[in-house]
């Protein structure tokens, strides 16, 4: 409590340009690793996290309400119909996101880290208000494209700021906080839907608008990194993507970024129809309770993969870490599902897989800057992020299809979480950052 009270008036009562008051030199000693930090840059970490906060919040409002505003949309309560153009309208809002990482990241590296955030906070936030006024799933469909666009290009700019702006020794340290935040997104929009969903799916959505404050906030209080100031792109930076030495840390990022996140779409999001069928015989809304327990501690365990991520990092390096989490996922996930047979051992097991499978996005918003020039940034952290969701899109519908194969959630999951193997492959041409300066 005593060093929660010392950062918060770290935060609120240390001047902008000064580098270190005399609070921080009486009551912060040199070895913690937050004495360094002036009050800029607490500003910048809690515009990210409510940033990604947000983003992942209006990012899965439509997963959770998809079933009352696609069976009003459609005049139908046929889950198979439902199914179908719901998805369709998933996959759409997938190739928004993976288009917004690739459009936006070079427009931060030309104009700005905290104008693109801000702009792509309010483009998210815009349309996810304007999800609201759909009258048709075509509608729908269109609005979800324009937040993905918002969604994918919010996270290059903020972990591209976050890299620009934080110390060397404390760097990872905020990109893992950054990244752990998304949890409480999801958290924030199962809230919204407990509290609003009783209203109609519209008012969930038309909440979704109020991220947009956030942005308004970002632009009247932080400034442009002074390293992107001194190394701005002057022209577009996707070609420079594809020239050596850059073009190998592009390969190795993004086929990190395909593993994680096919992973992460073709097994981990089908836990709650893992344990819908664990639990069949109790009926489909008899099981709701279980499965949202489940949900919740298996997102819980990600945040706290995420607050580790970091800590492993800075000791053991940025590959020994990303290669702990691969080995991790490649692991629990398919002796999870091959053996898990019974829901209280689903309960217990489930933080272990959220923590190595989402615990391994905070590796992206530590590694990822650390490879790439200033000028770049953006664009290339950004690309490798992103431009793995066009291949992420597929994993549902292979999941699918094992399913129909192996007549088993169980089976499928267990077969597509072997993918973290492959990373542990892509890891062997990865190169060690730790310690090294940000290249500029």
């Amino acid at each position: 409590m005593r060093t929660a009270c010392k950062i918060v008036a770290r935060i609120f009562f240390v001047t902008r340009d000064r580098g270190h008051s005399t609070l921080d030199r009486l009551t912060m000693p040199e070895s913690k690793w937050y004495y360094e930090l002036s009050a800029y840059q607490w500003r910048v970490l809690i515009c990210t996290c409510l940033g990604w906060a947000l983003d992942i919040m209006d990012g899965y409002l439509y997963a959770i309400i998809l079933f009352p505003a696609m069976s009003d949309l459609l005049g139908t309560t046929e889950s198979s119909v439902i199914g179908w153009y719901g998805g369709i309208v998933l996959s759409i809002f997938m190739v928004g996101w993976a288009l917004g990482g690739l459009i936006f990241g070079p427009v931060a590296d030309r104009y700005g880290r905290s104008k693109t955030m801000a702009l792509t906070i309010l483009i998210y936030a815009g349309f996810t208000g304007l999800c609201a006024t759909a009258g048709s799933w075509q509608e729908l469909a269109l609005y979800r494209f324009m937040t993905g666009l918002g969604i994918g290009g919010e996270w290059s700019a903020g972990a591209a700021l976050i890299a620009e702006t934080w110390p060397a020794r404390s760097r990872a340290k905020a990109a893992g906080i950054m990244q752990a935040s998304g949890g409480i997104g999801f958290f924030l929009a199962s809230l919204l839907y407990l509290f609003i969903g009783p209203y109609g799916w519209r008012w969930v959505f038309a909440l979704g608008i109020l991220p947009a404050i956030v942005a308004f906030y970002i632009r009247r209080t932080l400034k442009e990194p002074d390293r992107w100031v001194r190394a701005k792109a002057t022209r577009n930076p996707l070609p420079s993507l594809f020239v050596k030495p850059v073009r190998r840390d592009i390969l190795v990022g993004t086929g990190m970024a395909v593993v994680a996140t096919f992973g992460y779409q073709g097994a981990i999001q089908w836990v709650p129809s893992w344990v819908s069928d664990l639990l069949q015989a109790q009926g489909p809304k008899a099981v709701i309770p279980q499965v949202s327990l489940v949900t919740s501690v298996l997102n819980g365990g990600g945040i706290v993969g995420c607050l580790c991520f970091p800590l492993i990092a800075d000791r053991w390096g940025r590959k020994s870490a990303l290669t702990t989490y691969f080995m991790g996922a490649a692991v629990a996930i398919p002796m999870t599902f091959s053996f898990v047979e019974d829901f209280t051992l689903a309960v217990l097991v489930s933080p272990l897989v959220g923590f190595f499978g989402a615990g391994v996005f905070t590796g992206f918003a530590v590694y990822l800057p650390e490879l790439f020039p200033t000028a770049i940034r953006a664009t290339a952290q950004g690309f490798c992020y992103n431009f793995a969701r066009f291949f992420s899109a597929a994993a549902p519908f292979v999941a699918g299809a094992l399913v129909a194969s192996h007549g088993s959630f169980a089976k499928a999951i267990t077969t597509i979480g072997l993918i973290y193997l492959v990373g542990l492959v892509v890891l062997i041409f990865a190169r060690e950052t730790k310690g090294l300066a940000l290249p500029d």
